[in-house]
């Protein structure tokens, strides 16, 4: 959600939320040197801060965002790296697995197709699967030490589109 830091004190802070100001504590995993009074995309889970990203002051006034959108205009802006949606999925503190499949390959026109589930318990009883499919080709492997291992690539944007599910993160997967 989007709101307002107001008051920092230790692991907790007080922001804005329907023109009320709420308490809530900061969870071990967000890192208090991070936290700043002012704007801030917060996610709340029972009651306590499990994610917080500052907005930058430019784009608190609304200048620095492509109209309509939300974003910046920059794509580079709006990317996530593979090792922060693990981070993310680790931090929501539910057991999960990842199991890959692979699909469809060819070496000799080096494309691979690759099916990833990251299956969610949600308690004893019962589980959620978040599926996502990847695949890589010559053409869409950028970086000549990494096209040799299209099929692991695959394997990597499937892992990664599932991953972009359970933890709701609509940003495109940053390569290197």
């Amino acid at each position: 959600m989007k709101t307002t830091i107001v008051k920092i004190e230790g692991n907790k802070i007080q922001a804005v939320v329907d023109n009320d100001v709420k308490e809530f504590e900061l969870e071990p995993w967000v890192k208090q040197e991070f936290v700043e009074l002012g704007d801030a995309e917060l996610t709340i889970t029972n009651g306590k801060v499990t994610f917080c990203a500052m907005v930058p002051k430019e784009e608190a006034k609304g200048e620095a965002k492509k109209p309509g959108t939300g974003k910046t205009g920059n794509w580079e802006d709006d990317m996530v790296t593979f090792e922060d949606l693990l981070t993310n999925a680790h931090a929501l503190k539910k057991p999960f697995s990842i199991k890959t499949e692979m699909l469809a390959v060819d070496l000799e026109k080096k494309y691979a197709l690759f099916k990833a589930s990251v299956t969610v318990e949600t308690d004893e009883t019962h589980e959620v699967v978040y599926e996502g499919h990847g695949d890589a080709t010559a053409d869409n492997v950028t970086g000549d030490f990494i096209k040799p291992h299209f099929i692991r690539m695959a394997e990597t944007r499937a892992i990664a589109r599932a991953l972009r599910w359970y933890t709701n993160n609509g940003c495109a997967e940053e390569e290197k």
